[in-house]
């Protein structure tokens, strides 16, 4: 399950809705993120960060 922090909107998945931000540390202001947070969050994990799609410069 998808989680959003109110406070800083960072995105986290756990199995079960943690009570402080792991990121900012503000307690009880995480919420279940909604269908389309969920839906690019997960969509964003697919993408391969580490392939850089422009070609490097000859130098």
């Amino acid at each position: 399950m998808v989680f959003v922090c109110e406070h800083c909107h960072f995105e986290l998945e756990a199995t079960a809705k943690p009570c402080q931000c792991p990121d900012c540390g503000k307690l009880n202001r995480i919420r279940t993120a909604t269908l389309s947070e969920s839906k690019e969050f997960h969509a964003r994990k697919l993408e391969d960060v580490w392939q850089d799609s422009t070609p490097a410069l000859a130098g």
